[in-house]
């Protein structure tokens, strides 16, 4: 999930020099070998509106050094910046304000110092236009564009809406004019067989110079306060009109000679080759993994509970239930939907519950030590210590056996099966701003425990720690 992803890319600027015992550190283990970018805000499906200023916040890491990042919008780059010197994590924002409806792709890289990129970042936001108009009517709306025979999904934002035409000014009394009841195509006759000149917005008005024989079809000034001519839709559902007894009958212009069509693409449903879960069942607790791909769509969909994420494909995603949950993967594509559901079941909890031997949340100050299993915080040379906080070289030093991991879950749940089963004595990136950070710990009495250091004072050195310590070794 984002959160976890999240507190992963936070500790890993951060603090806790947990290592083994000093001189044999053990080598990092599942680091990541490219960099993470992650969008923060906004998120997916997020509404708004065609001129409101969005902020787009974002955050990159790299293990090796972030070098640049590059934000672009529907494939179009609105953000590169170089950082230099490189850093392991980068944070920022970006203002972008959307000029047409629609949906569209905020898409986040990061480079490292070795130019190795990012797997890309991806939120989806729609644009409503004025009056919150987004469709054009059946008879209006222009069909998709075909991709056949797809081999990758290839996230294509729709086309951009047609320049919307002058703002007009209100027509003087008792001259005909129509007035738009929605968002409506100009067309170059009267017919949707015309090709479209123009777009107008809800509650446009334009001056009439004419009419079809049917009345179907309004003959209108476009642009506004020119000597050229446009067609509007007369239907009800669209516009309405006024003054308009007296409009002429006007000739039909010229139909454009129709391009003979090439063959017809056949349109086929996309298709999903697989998507499964490596373990059907799960004990409380325990993870599962999700993996899939398909072909033949333009955009792919994630969802589970209240949840509806885009992906890529081919793709995995490991996650922690807390019921029987069923997952959906939708693929869609120019010829509609496929679907594929996996369900996996989480077995009742039958354990006993471990007992908590000890618990709390305090404040360290520099040099200090802590027995996490007496929850005692003493001075430097404390009896049965089993760290040992280091401001200046802002680590925390193992003692009398002890040792320690860095976890990157939410400090809620991360439970004993973690703790027993994370490698420990791996050493961390030192602390170089305020840092919030998650992890495990084995104490010098043989005891697991877990930590969550929620804050770190620059100007003392000091830091808050909540830890849980469990009656089992």
């Amino acid at each position: 999930m984002n959160s976890r992803r999240l507190f992963w890319l936070v500790g890993l600027s951060l603090l806790l020099g947990l290592s083994a015992c000093a001189g044999s550190p053990t080598p990092v283990v599942n680091q990541p070998t490219r960099p993470i970018a992650i969008i923060a805000a906004p998120r997916n499906d997020t509404p708004v509106a065609v001129g409101q200023e969005v902020i787009i916040t974002f955050t990159a890491a790299d293990v090796k050094g972030v070098s640049q990042v590059e934000l672009s919008v529907d494939g179009q780059p609105i953000h590169v910046e170089k950082v230099n010197p490189p850093v392991n994590s980068f944070a920022g924002n970006k203002a972008w304000t959307p000029a047409q409806p629609g949906s569209h792709v905020i898409e986040l890289r990061a480079f490292n110092i070795d130019n190795e990129p990012s797997d890309p970042a991806q939120v989806f936001v729609t644009v409503t236009g004025a009056g919150g108009e987004t469709a054009l009517p059946a008879s209006e709306t222009p069909g998709p564009a075909v991709t056949p025979n797809a081999t990758t999904i290839t996230l294509i934002p729709p086309s951009p809406t047609l320049a919307d035409a002058a703002t007009s000014q209100p027509p003087a009394a008792n001259q005909p004019s129509v007035t738009t009841r929605t968002g409506l195509n100009v067309r170059g006759g009267p017919g949707t067989d015309y090709p479209v000149i123009g777009r107008l917005t809800e509650n446009q008005t334009l001056l009439v110079s004419g009419r079809n024989a049917e009345t179907t079809w309004w003959q209108v000034i476009y642009p506004p306060g020119s000597n050229e001519r446009g067609w509007v839709s007369g239907d009800a559902q669209f516009t309405v009109a006024s003054n308009v007894e007296g409009a002429p009958i006007v000739p039909a212009p010229p139909k454009p000679t129709p391009v003979p069509p090439t063959a017809t693409p056949t349109l086929a449903l996309p298709v999903i080759q697989y998507f499964k879960a490596d373990r059907e069942t799960l004990n409380p607790g325990e993870k599962v993994t999700l993996s899939w791909d398909l072909s033949g769509a333009r955009e792919a969909f994630l969802r589970y509970d209240d949840v509806t994420e885009g992906v890529t494909a081919p793709g995995s995603k490991t996650l922690s239930p807390s019921k029987t949950t069923v997952y959906t993967l939708l693929a869609r594509g120019p010829a509609g939907d496929t679907t594929a559901e996996v369900t996996v079941k989480m077995n009742a909890a039958t354990a006993t519950p471990v007992p908590i031997i000890s618990d709390g949340k305090s404040k360290i100050l520099d040099g200090q030590t802590i027995d996490f299993d007496r929850g005692v915080i003493q001075g430097a040379d404390g009896v049965g210590a089993d760290f040992h906080w280091d401001g200046g070289q802002k680590k925390f030093l193992p003692r009398n056996g002890a040792s320690g991991a860095f976890v990157g879950d939410v400090f809620e749940d991360i439970s004993l099966n973690d703790c027993r089963s994370v490698t420990y004595g791996q050493p961390f990136p030192d602390v170089t701003t305020a840092s919030r950070v998650t992890g495990c710990y084995r104490t010098s009495e043989g005891r697991y425990g877990k930590f969550f250091v929620s804050e770190w004072s620059l100007s003392d050195a000091s830091l808050t720690m909540e830890w849980l310590t469990w009656d089992f070794r």
